[in-house]
């Protein structure tokens, strides 16, 4: 110990001789282990330690070898009891690799988790090993879906992606729904348009924060409904929403999940009115295709969030859709609705298809357990409501559209368009400021009428009686208008765009701008 004021490091402790006494430092250790656990943008608080005794320089000094024995037992302690310097990414591939330590709980906060991260537990099979007894909630098989209930889903504040089954006999009777009505037919949507399923959000919640779906060819997947384990596959879940499965790979319809990316926004350029809408829009679609985007998304393709945009899948969705029309092929719905849900879980997404996944959890908990749900756990329902889909009216296509002029536009088109508005302004003034005079004058006819039933008395009648017409207090009280000659008019000529200014003041196209 004599040469403690001398030392800098100790047994992986900092030492540091001060005026104050020898003091020991753990900075370079906690450092090290804030950088593995990546921690270090958080912030540090300080927390002194009150002692009673202090170190200080020993001047006799200490024979080496009195100590050795102790180091020796602290250093091998040491060892044992640091954590492992393997990463993150390096444990969950051992786990991976053995089976046995696949299914252990894993304590992670997942509410601010990156995609691959969350991924990669989200594609962990919790359901390899048995269900954890510390955990309290026996609705969940470990902590790890308990956490993901309360952090990810719970927090929602729609609860899930609205829907709606769809009158399917007023779209039948209306002209308007004609085509749509046709195509939906043709692409095999009447089964999941007219299905009606009323759901328990806690359920559906319990359902995709427990869920894990297999690599399969049947593609198979299994959750915790209440207390109990399910199982079920894209056949079953296909049949209880009548559709079907065939053995044949294409033989269910087309696809737009084949690929890993969605098709760009450009490829919906056919779909939308001429001369108006912007590809990747909702607005200004022609009128089928908007119809049939409102029916995907009461379906196969809700949307809890912007609905003014067309996002991924969605895209390829209503591409396909106009490259399909006519060809009598269906479309694969259920493989729609199986790569969507698979989403929502890996992307923390809101909820969707909860009218289908009620109907799945019913029919499965029935094969399971030989009873209904409704009679096995309390339930709260919330209604899958029908809707009639409303008729729109839609711009007219514009079949010319003048090209754009380069030229910008000359002094006396923005002056002439700057009076306009300073005129209208001031119209608008003068209109809102006799409003405010006749409300005042019958306010206060009729605060003299109830005075006068409470026997009140009130001053003889005055000018209050009198409402002066418009025209003659705007010239008396309001903002002076310009004289009836002056008027800004422009001789005619080609606008640069629709909706563009077309007027400018007669004579003013060869007018000197310094003599105005």
């Amino acid at each position: 110990m004599s040469m403690m004021g001398e030392m800098k490091f100790f047994l992986g402790f900092e030492i540091k001789q001060l005026r104050e006494g020898t003091f020991i430092n753990q900075a370079k250790y906690l450092q090290d282990m804030l950088k593995r656990f990546k921690m270090t943008e958080l912030k540090g608080v300080a927390t002194p330690m009150v002692t009673k005794c202090h170190l200080a320089l020993d001047p006799n000094g200490t024979s080496k070898k009195r100590n050795k024995g102790h180091v020796d037992e602290i250093e091998e302690e040491l060892e044992q009891t640091r954590p492992s310097k393997l990463t993150a990414r390096q444990q969950s591939s051992q786990r991976q690799k053995t089976p046995a330590v696949r299914g252990k709980n894993i304590h992670v906060s997942v509410k601010n988790m990156q995609y691959l991260e969350y991924k990669e537990i989200r594609d962990l099979n919790p359901y390899l090993t048995p269900r954890n007894n510390r955990v309290t909630d026996k609705r969940f098989h470990n902590k790890t879906q308990e956490e993901i209930f309360y952090e990810v889903y719970v927090p929602f504040k729609k609860g899930v992606a609205p829907q709606h089954a769809i009158d399917t006999g007023k779209m039948a009777a209306s002209r308007y729904f004609a085509e749509a009505y046709a195509m939906c037919g043709e692409f095999g949507l009447y089964p999941i348009m007219e299905l009606n399923k009323d759901y328990d959000v806690g359920l559906i919640h319990q359902f995709y924060a427990t869920v894990h779906f297999d690599s399969d060819e049947a593609k198979t997947f299994r959750w915790m409904s209440h207390e109990r384990l399910l199982e079920s596959n894209l056949a079953k879940f296909g049949s209880a929403l009548g559709y079907p499965r065939l053995p044949g790979v294409d033989e269910n319809g087309w696809r737009c999940h084949d690929s890993s990316f969605s098709q760009p926004r450009e490829v919906l350029e056919n779909l939308y009115i001429k001369g108006w809408g912007v590809p990747g829009k909702s607005a200004d679609l022609l009128p089928t295709w908007d119809i049939m985007l409102r029916v995907y998304r009461e379906t196969i393709g809700p949307k809890g969030g912007n609905l003014d945009e067309l996002h991924l899948y969605e895209v390829d969705l209503m591409a396909n859709s106009f490259a399909k029309k006519g060809t009598g092929e269906k479309l694969d719905v259920m493989d729609y609705i199986y790569n969507e849900m698979w989403s929502c879980v890996m992307e923390k997404k809101l909820p969707s298809f909860a009218p289908y996944i009620m109907k799945l959890i019913e029919d499965t908990w029935i094969d399971s357990c030989k009873t209904s749900l409704i009679h096995s756990i309390p339930l709260n329902i919330t209604m899958h409501e029908v809707k009639v889909l409303r008729t729109k009216r839609h711009n007219s296509p514009i079949e010319d559209v003048p090209p754009m002029i380069e030229k910008p536009p000359s002094w006396a088109s923005k002056l002439a368009r700057r009076m306009r508005q300073i005129f209208c302004l001031t119209a608008a003034v003068n209109h809102r400021q006799y409003q405010q005079h006749a409300e005042a004058k019958k306010s206060w006819v009729h605060q003299k009428s109830i005075m006068r039933a409470l026997a009140v008395e009130v001053s003889p009648p005055g000018s209050e009686e009198n409402i002066t017409p418009e025209a003659e207090w705007v010239s008396q009280h309001g903002v002076p208008l310009p004289p009836d000659g002056l008027e800004i008019e422009s001789p005619p000529h080609t606008p640069p765009y629709p909706g563009a200014p077309s007027d400018l003041p007669p004579g003013w196209a060869n007018a000197d701008p310094w003599g105005v």
